[in-house]
């Protein structure tokens, strides 16, 4: 793999399968997957979603949570725009329904709305622009059903102070072997990685929110009574916690 990676889209930060097989094989190593299962579990009771509720994973990677959610009883679809990570949902998390599609443009004729839409392991903040990300927003909501339900989990700017523990400058770490290289611009909440593991290569580009920027933005493009906790539970929000973003179409 190339040590280096130009975006396919002017509208994007990373190329379109950036985060496939190898990206996977380094989450893994860190320990990213652990708690599918539990996470999935936690998250119909905090919702209180019932048997049959459609659910539909917004950037669903190989669809470890698809296919989570389907064991709990949900009518699970996968999106993602790569077509190597659904190939890879197919293949090794079959049964939900995975579609190849760009959630910004129209999707085919009976796919949506649903009853809850799930964008989770920070797969949010991939535009080339605030306004790209708040476009993406908007197609979050056309997905859902008036009434039905939005659950973000993504690391906020909070989360990666307290990591980083840094304002400035580079960090580099080594988690089980994976060579993390991370660049963050508060100013910007852009955060690039550049991670390493066994000669494979994958440079990730993101841009980060104030949890309470989220929590407008998502107002913004039309839900409400937006809560804010720090996992699946329900707990409060730590510094240390990834934010967990709760909120009803409107």
């Amino acid at each position: 793999m190339t040590d280096e990676t130009t975006p396919t889209s002017e509208h994007v930060l990373n190329e379109v399968d950036t985060y496939g097989p190898a990206y996977m094989r380094i989450a893994e190593r860190l320990g990213g997957y652990d708690s599918t299962a539990e996470d999935a579990a936690a998250m119909v009771r905090l919702l209180g979603l019932a048997p049959g509720t459609t659910v539909v994973d917004a950037g669903c990677g190989f669809g470890r949570y698809c296919a989570a959610l389907q064991e709990q009883g949900m009518e699970a679809t996968g999106i993602d725009i790569s077509p190597a990570a659904i190939a890879e949902a197919e293949k090794r998390s079959p049964g939900p329904r995975y579609l190849v599609a760009d959630l910004t443009q129209p999707l085919p004729a009976g796919v949506g709305p649903f009853d809850v839409i799930v964008n989770l392991y920070s797969s949010f903040g991939y535009g080339a622009t605030e306004a790209e990300d708040m476009e993406m927003l908007r197609a979050f909501r056309r997905l859902v059903k008036s009434g039905g339900q939005i659950v973000m989990q993504l690391s906020d700017l909070e989360r990666s102070r307290f990591r980083l523990r840094t304002d400035e400058g580079v960090v580099v770490r080594d988690t089980n072997g994976v060579i993390e290289t991370l660049d963050v611009d508060f100013s910007t909440g852009r955060l690039h990685v550049r991670y390493e593991l066994d000669g494979d290569v994958v440079h990730s580009r993101i841009r980060m929110y104030e949890k309470e920027d989220l929590q407008r933005m998502v107002e913004q493009v039309g839900f409400s009574e937006v809560a804010l906790y720090g996992d699946f539970d329900g707990a409060a929000k730590r510094p240390e916690d990834r934010l967990v973003l709760v909120g009803t179409a409107t």
